[in-house]
């Protein structure tokens, strides 16, 4: 129950911080642009990467959970940093 609440917490704390990221290197370089593509795709795995293979005791809202993060963090990471 605990991997749960911390997922319904991620995903706005998460996705404020990305958008602030995001806001921030519009002008920045190329690898700052990198870096934050990278840590987007982290963001969006490791959820995954726990439930996969560290938790022995998979609920099905875990489950949806993780998925949901997979896609929402791969989506908020691939915006443009121009909008």
């Amino acid at each position: 129950m605990f991997f749960e609440i911390f997922m319904l917490a991620y995903f706005p704390i998460g996705t404020f911080c990305l958008n602030k990221w995001r806001k921030r290197i519009y002008t920045s370089s190329r690898e700052r642009r990198g870096l934050y593509l990278l840590v987007s795709i982290i963001m969006a795995a490791v959820p995954f990467i726990y439930v996969s293979s560290i938790q022995v005791e998979r609920t099905a809202l875990g489950v949806v959970l993780v998925g949901i993060g997979l896609f929402w963090f791969a989506i908020v990471g691939s915006r443009s940093s121009v909008t």
